[in-house]
C-alpha cells in the first residue's frame, strides 16, 4: 500500500485514532492533529473511537472523535478485523489523493 508508520505527525498524512477520546487528551489530539501537514486525513478505527463505545456514558469520555477533529473515515467494529482496517486505509488513501488534487488545483476540479 505504500505505507511506512511514523510517529511523528509532521511526517505524516494520515491519522488513525482507535480509542475513546476523553477529556484529559483533548488537548492532545488536536495538538497532533495540528501538527500535520495539510492535506490530512482522520481514521476513526473501531466504535470507541467513532462514539465513544461502552465508554460514551461515562463522565469524562465526550464521544467520537468527530468531536475533536474532522473525520474522513470511519472504520466500524469492536475490535476492529484486519481487513476492515485495510479497507479503511484503503479509503484513506483515495480521500487523501482527492484532497492533493484539491490543494494542488487551489479548490477546482481537475480532470484525469
Amino acid at each position: 500500500f505504500g505505507l511506512i508508520n511514523t510517529g511523528n505527525p509532521k511526517h505524516a498524512d494520515i491519522l488513525i485514532l482507535t480509542g475513546s477520546i476523553n477529556t484529559q487528551n483533548i488537548d492532545v489530539v488536536k495538538q497532533i492533529y495540528e501538527q500535520m501537514p495539510e492535506p490530512k486525513v482522520v481514521l476513526a478505527a473501531g466504535i470507541c473511537a467513532t462514539s465513544g463505545g461502552i465508554f460514551a456514558e461515562c463522565y469524562n469520555v465526550i464521544g467520537g472523535a468527530d468531536k475533536v477533529v474532522p473525520v474522513d473515515v470511519y472504520v466500524p467494529g469492536c475490535a476492529v478485523k484486519p481487513e476492515a482496517l485495510i479497507d479503511g486505509v484503503v479509503k484513506a488513501l483515495e480521500v487523501l489523493k482527492e484532497k492533493q488534487k484539491t490543494v494542488r488545483t487551489g479548490g477546482k476540479k481537475e480532470r484525469d
